[in-house]
C-alpha cells in the first residue's frame, strides 16, 4: 500500500510542478496542442443540471476524461456542482483522491482481488457485477476488517457486465447479510439510448424500474438507482431516477441534441503551428506512397502532428484543416509526427496557427465529422489524442494554464 501511495504522490508532484501561465501562441514550447474551454464545460454542466432537476449528476471521466484531462476536468466539475464522478479503474480514482477530489467516486469497471484493499483505502465506491465478485470482496473485507461501499450492476440487456435481473435479489440478500458491505447504489446501462426510435431502451428502463419497485423502493435506507447515460438524458426523461451518468453529452459531442440541450457546445480543439512551406509543381506525389498527386503548381505546408499524437492515419486524403477561416485538404498519408496540407495559391508562413479540430471563422472541423470520416465514433477520436500533446485550459478570468506532458495522461 505504501508503494502505491508513493507512486501516486510522485505523479501528482510532477503534475503540480508543470502548471504555469503560458502564452497561447507557444504552449509549453511545443508546436501542437489541445485547447480545453473550461468556461464552456461549466456551461454544459449547468445546462444538464437545470434539465435534470433534483436528480444527481455523476460525470463519467474515464479514459483521461474522454481525452480532456482527468484532474482539471474533475476539479472543474466539482466547482460546477457535480455530485459524483465515474471512473473506469482504481488508478483513475486514486489519482483523483491524491489531487484533492473529495466528492464520491464510482469505479464503473471490473475489479480484481489485488485491488480491493486500495479501493477501500481511497474511499472509492465500486461495482459488484457478479456473485463471484461479491464473495471475493467479502473475504478480503473480513481479512481487513473494513467496509466496502458498493453499487450493484444489473444487466437489463447490454450483455456486457452485471448480474442477471433474476439473480440480482439473491446478490442483494448476500450483500445485506454481510456487515462488510454498504450498498450505496444499484445501476444498469442502456444499450441503444442513442436511437430514440428503438424500443429496446424503453424496455430496459421499464425492466429496471420494475426491479426497483419490487426490491429497492421498500428498503429503509435510500439506495441510488441510476441507468441514464447521455442518450438516456437527452431522449428518455423517465430514465433519470436518482442519478444520471452523461459523459459525451457533458463534453459537447452528443448528436443529435434536442431543443432542451441546444446550448451545449464542444470544449475540445486541436491546434498546431505551420512547420514548413514549399511550392510543389503539378504532377508531383506527396508523402509516403505518393498517395496524393498535385493537380497544379501548388503550395504544401507541413504540420508537426501525426498519428503518434493520436491523429488517425485513416484521415489521410480525407480530412481538412482550417487556416485563416478557410478549409484545406490533408495531402497524402499522415505520418507518425507530421502531415501535409495543400493550400493552393493561398499564402502561409512558418508559425501560422492552424486548427485540426475546432472552429476558425465560420468554418468548423468537428470531432463528429472526423469520426464519420474514420467510420467510428467521437469517443474514439477524443480518447485517441495522447499525452504528447499538452492541454491548454481556458479559465473564467481569461487566463490559461497548461498541463505538461505527464499531466495529459492523467
Amino acid at each position: 500500500m505504501e508503494k502505491a501511495e508513493n507512486k501516486y504522490r510522485f505523479i501528482l508532484s510532477i503534475l503540480n510542478k508543470t502548471k504555469r501561465e503560458i502564452v497561447i501562441n507557444s504552449p509549453f514550447g511545443h508546436p501542437a496542442w489541445i485547447e480545453i474551454d473550461l468556461i464552456q464545460f461549466k456551461k454544459n454542466i449547468l445546462n444538464i443540471k437545470k434539465h435534470i432537476g433534483q436528480t444527481r449528476l455523476c460525470l463519467p471521466i474515464k479514459a483521461n476524461a474522454y481525452g480532456h484531462g482527468l484532474i482539471p476536468i474533475a476539479k472543474s466539475a466539482c466547482e460546477a456542482g457535480v455530485e459524483y464522478l465515474g471512473v473506469s479503474c482504481l488508478q483513475e480514482g486514486a489519482l483523483l483522491r491524491h489531487a484533492g477530489i473529495q466528492i464520491p467516486i464510482l469505479v464503473l469497471g471490473a475489479i480484481h482481488q489485488e485491488q480491493i484493499a486500495e479501493l477501500i483505502h481511497y474511499d472509492l465506491e465500486f461495482t459488484i457485477a457478479s456473485f463471484y465478485k461479491a464473495k471475493m470482496v467479502a473475504e478480503i473485507c473480513q481479512q481487513l476488517t473494513k467496509t466496502a461501499k458498493v453499487h450493484l450492476e444489473i444487466d437489463t440487456g447490454m450483455q456486457r457486465t452485471g448480474v442477471r435481473i433474476d439473480t440480482a435479489p439473491s446478490v442483494i440478500e448476500f450483500l445485506d447479510n454481510h456487515p462488510c458491505f454498504e450498498l450505496i447504489g444499484v445501476y444498469s446501462h442502456l444499450a441503444t439510448a442513442d436511437e430514440p426510435q428503438n424500443p429496446f431502451a424503453q424496455s430496459q428502463i421499464q425492466k429496471f424500474k420494475q426491479f426497483i419497485e419490487a426490491h429497492i423502493a421498500t428498503r429503509d435506507k435510500k439506495i441510488l438507482c441510476h441507468i441514464a447515460n447521455s442518450g438516456g438524458v437527452v431522449h428518455f426523461p423517465d430514465s433519470y431516477l436518482d442519478m444520471v451518468r452523461p459523459g459525451i453529452l457533458a463534453f459537447g459531442h452528443y448528436l443529435p441534441l434536442t431543443q432542451a440541450f441546444k446550448d451545449i457546445r464542444p470544449l475540445f480543439s486541436v491546434k498546431a503551428k505551420v512547420a514548413y512551406f514549399k511550392v510543389v509543381p503539378k504532377g508531383e506525389g506527396v508523402g509516403y506512397g505518393h498517395r496524393y498527386t498535385t493537380e497544379r503548381d501548388t503550395r504544401i505546408i507541413t504540420i508537426p502532428l501525426g498519428y503518434g499524437d493520436g491523429l488517425r492515419r485513416c484521415l489521410s486524403n480525407k480530412a481538412h484543416i482550417l487556416m485563416k477561416g478557410k478549409r484545406y485538404p490533408i495531402a497524402g498519408t499522415i505520418c507518425m509526427d507530421q502531415f501535409m496540407v495543400d493550400i493552393g495559391q493561398d499564402p502561409a508562413y512558418v508559425g501560422d496557427i492552424i486548427t485540426i479540430i475546432g472552429e476558425d471563422g465560420h468554418e468548423c472541423m468537428s470531432v463528429n465529422e472526423m469520426g464519420r470520416l474514420c467510420e467510428t465514433i467521437s469517443y474514439e477520436i477524443l480518447c485517441g489524442f495522447n499525452n504528447r500533446l499538452p492541454r491548454v485550459y481556458h479559465l473564467e478570468n481569461g487566463s490559461q494554464w497548461e498541463n505538461a506532458f505527464l499531466d495529459c495522461a492523467l
